[in-house]
């Protein structure tokens, strides 16, 4: 195991910098720091923003006699934005799954709910039409739906096929693009969501990692609008095992 000198707020940060993508597109810099966001000193651009908090540390002995330790550490990740930003991201080329004509995926699934469907595709090529319904329930029967035309849900982000093209694209991939729409309390839980996701499938192998290990989300907290300094806030409490803090073994 490497020495590992800088501490586990400042490894978290430098590890989210890498994987999380910035839906405020009209600023260059960082967003995410080993410290609670200065809500009252930065204007409207600098939001969204990430600041990363130890909580509490301690540890124990690993043998009788050994003086390396393992420690128990608790980090707070508060996702911050002011009241009123909306910022879109694009999703492009989203891989949804595999369309089947003998496994009930004939329902397939975006990651987020949509605002706008660029285009649903199978195999990289475009269905002809693409119809959002605002919920499942509005969606045609399989049967009697038109070959070459998907229906996206808004309300949950299910697809709906017709019955002609599940058979007649069996084994296919299935991929799309689309735009989120991110304001107030929806654009801080979708970066708690994104943070938590990055921590999940990253911590054992990616090279800003190296130091952390064993996540176990211990909450994840929405922060109603706090109308004196109108933010919308989502706070997350992540524990890590730690090995000799400062030092690696």
């Amino acid at each position: 195991m490497t020495k590992i000198k800088i501490g586990p707020d400042e490894i978290l940060t430098n590890f989210l910098r890498t994987k999380l993508t910035d839906i405020n597109s009209s600023r260059s810099g960082q967003w995410i720091y080993p410290d609670f966001p200065r809500v009252k000193s930065l204007g409207d651009t600098s939001f969204p923003r990430i600041g990363i908090t130890i909580l509490s540390e301690g540890s124990d002995s690993l043998g009788i006699f050994d003086d390396n330790q393992r420690h128990e550490i608790t980090l707070q990740i508060d996702c911050v934005t002011k009241k009123d930003l909306l910022f879109s991201r694009t999703i492009t080329d989203e891989a949804v799954g595999t369309i089947s004509s003998t496994v009930n995926t004939n329902r397939l699934v975006l990651d987020f709910r949509p605002t706008t469907v660029t285009n649903v595709k199978h195999n990289g090529t475009g269905f002809g039409t693409v119809n959002i319904k605002a919920t499942d329930t509005l969606f045609t029967t399989p049967a009697s739906l038109t070959a070459d035309i998907v229906e996206v849900s808004f309300s949950t982000g299910n697809l709906n096929f017709s019955s002609a093209d599940v058979t007649s694209y069996d084994g296919e991939a299935i991929t799309s693009t689309y735009v989120l729409a991110l304001e107030g309390k929806k654009q801080v839980q979708y970066l708690a969501r994104e943070v938590w996701k990055a921590i999940r499938n990253n911590w054992r192998t990616h090279s800003d990692f190296e130091g952390l290990h064993y996540p176990i989300l211990i909450s994840n907290t929405s922060n109603p609008l706090d109308e004196s300094l109108d933010i919308y806030r989502q706070t997350l409490e992540i524990s890590f095992v730690m090995y000799n803090i400062g030092e690696g073994l």
